[in-house]
């Protein structure tokens, strides 16, 4: 069974990276490059996980964050802050707000697939 892992991130380069990381660990990916279109895919979808960038244009992560806990379709699917930024509260406020993770990049490829392995299943569809 195929595990779908929804990229929503602004920056080509990151997502093609990204996903060639978590394709050749066995994982379906899919993309979106702002929040409004990555809500409507995880809707579609109902991926196994989310990565989520905080700095998009249009909504930002954390209100793309809160939409997608917000709604009984998508609650449950762990989502993974995934940003450039250290954010002096990134961490706590991403708990806060019940983010299953917070990951920096540019990343080292077997610590995402190690992040990713760890919550991928954790979500409604497992």
């Amino acid at each position: 069974m195929d595990r779908t892992i929804l990229i929503i991130e602004d920056e080509k380069l990151i997502i093609v990276s990204t996903q060639m990381v978590l394709e050749s660990a066995g994982y379906h990916v899919e993309s979106a490059m702002n929040g409004e279109d990555g809500i409507r895919k995880a809707r579609e979808i109902k991926p196994d996980l989310i990565l989520l960038d905080i700095m998009m244009p249009g909504i930002d992560g954390w209100e793309t964050l809160t939409r997608l806990k917000r709604e009984e379709g998508t609650s449950n699917i762990p989502v993974i802050i995934f940003t450039a930024r250290e954010h002096a509260r990134g961490h706590q406020k991403s708990s806060e707000m019940g983010a299953a993770g917070y990951f920096r990049k540019p990343f080292e490829p077997d610590e995402l697939i190690e992040l990713v392995e760890k919550h991928v299943g954790t979500g409604a569809g497992a």
